[in-house]
């Protein structure tokens, strides 16, 4: 075997010589460079040079956002569908149905309606169909930009009906085509002591809550609920029914 048919540095180191080549000033690469790669080029002499390695991304670290509770079991909050622009242009000759959408339970449904006669106002009608308790309101919590940028909180509450499923219907104030909203619940009425230190159940919020109901079956689901609650809530209550 001749030196030359070998390279300089594997000929080096089977003959325990010094070295031949220069000692290299530049940093040997190995980063970016595949094991068979580096294998090579140790063998040929070859001084592979640093590759630039893209720096890690970090990854934004998600924070749960904080939501109000609305009742003991509560699913989480959960997202509605926007109103579409050209649901805003629906006769206003009969109450129709612009938005249908389900919550997350599968049994509770939102009806997004136009409101005869009414050009500028919305409603919502939740039906919910098993699962309430005669003895004890389910209730289900709304939030909605309005279109003034203000944030609104409506309570509302539903009762078994004689016949058919259980229902409310409220009036939507403010609400329009792309504003943001969304709901948790249905759940259980809380005890006494949890409603009074809940921050939803402000006098304010209870009373535009309670004047937001548009039929009797809505207001006496809210009578039913004033017999179960403090008596702040309970005076709330009382002087916005009227």
């Amino acid at each position: 075997m001749s030196r030359a048919a070998v390279p300089p540095r594997l000929w080096t180191s089977l003959t325990g010589g010094h070295r031949v080549s220069p000692r290299r000033t530049a940093e040997r690469g190995r980063a970016g460079y595949t094991l068979w790669q580096r294998t090579r080029a140790s063998f040929s002499g070859v001084v592979l040079p640093p590759r630039a390695v893209p720096a890690a991304v970090p990854v934004p670290r998600q924070v749960p956002v904080r939501r109000r509770e609305a009742g003991d079991g509560t699913p989480g909050w959960f997202s509605l569908p926007p109103l579409p622009t050209v649901a805003a242009l629906t006769a206003s000759g009969s109450d129709t149905v612009v938005l249908e959408t389900t919550a997350p339970d599968g049994r509770t449904t939102f009806l997004l309606r136009h409101p005869a006669g009414d050009t500028s106002e919305y409603g919502l009608e939740l039906v919910v169909h098993g699962g309430v308790d005669a003895d004890r309101p389910l209730l289900v919590t709304v939030s909605y930009t309005r279109q003034d940028g203000r944030e609104r909180v409506l309570l509302v509450p539903l009762m078994p009906a004689r016949f058919g499923p259980a229902a409310s219907y409220v009036r939507l104030s403010g609400f329009g085509p792309g504003a943001a909203w969304a709901a948790v619940g249905p759940a259980p009425l809380r005890t006494d002591t949890d409603v009074t230190t809940d921050t939803d159940w402000t006098r304010d919020t209870v009373v535009d809550s309670v004047r937001a109901a548009l039929n009797e079956t809505t207001r006496d689901a809210w009578r039913r609920v004033s017999e179960l609650v403090g008596d702040d809530v309970r005076e709330a209550i009382g002087s916005a029914l009227g």
